[in-house]
């Protein structure tokens, strides 16, 4: 990896609000930028790999169902912004709690508005469907709503007291 992409791949994991970027979602937005051009998807992870300043977490997300149709329904994800595969991290950046739970409150932000557009899109007339779109549009908005709270709370927690004025 030339020091240009080096460079970026840094300023990018230093600054991306999600932790771990999946490599693919890296990788493309590198060659958008007119780097890693002479780097294949597989190179580009393996030189990630070889580099001590990268971790690599690999999480099975693989669908279910035949190859045809795995491969179609990971192109609309991949179109809508979510990438599986591998992902990395900085190994200098510290995640807190707080990290976390923003993060977690981003992921499920962006699977709401998916839900929402599924819901957009859905079968006319398929009650089945409809149903299921409605409990996990249901579930998907409690969920957010209750980490905005757990994050709201540890805020209030967190905000120091003032405690040099007052006493005298």
């Amino acid at each position: 990896m030339d020091k240009p992409t080096e460079q970026r791949v840094i300023e990018i994991l230093e600054t991306d609000p999600d932790f771990y970027v999946p490599i693919k979602k890296l990788w493309l937005m590198l060659q958008g930028e007119g780097l890693a051009l002479d780097l294949e998807l597989d190179e580009f992870r393996a030189q990630l790999e070889a580099d001590d300043r990268f971790e690599i977490e690999d999480f099975d997300d693989s669908l279910p169902g035949e190859p045809e149709e795995v491969a179609e329904i990971e192109q609309e994800l991949e179109a809508l912004g979510f990438f599986g595969g591998p992902r990395v991290k900085l190994a200098s950046r510290e995640m807190t709690a707080e990290d976390i739970m923003a993060g977690l409150l981003r992921s499920l932000q962006r699977m709401n508005e998916a839900l929402r557009g599924a819901w957009e899109t859905r079968p006319e007339g398929d009650w089945e469907t409809e149903g299921e779109l409605l409990d996990a549009l249901a579930i998907g908005q409690e969920m957010e709503e209750e980490i905005r709270q757990i994050i709201e709370e540890r805020r209030w927690e967190n905000e120091a007291p003032d405690n040099g004025e007052g006493s005298g």
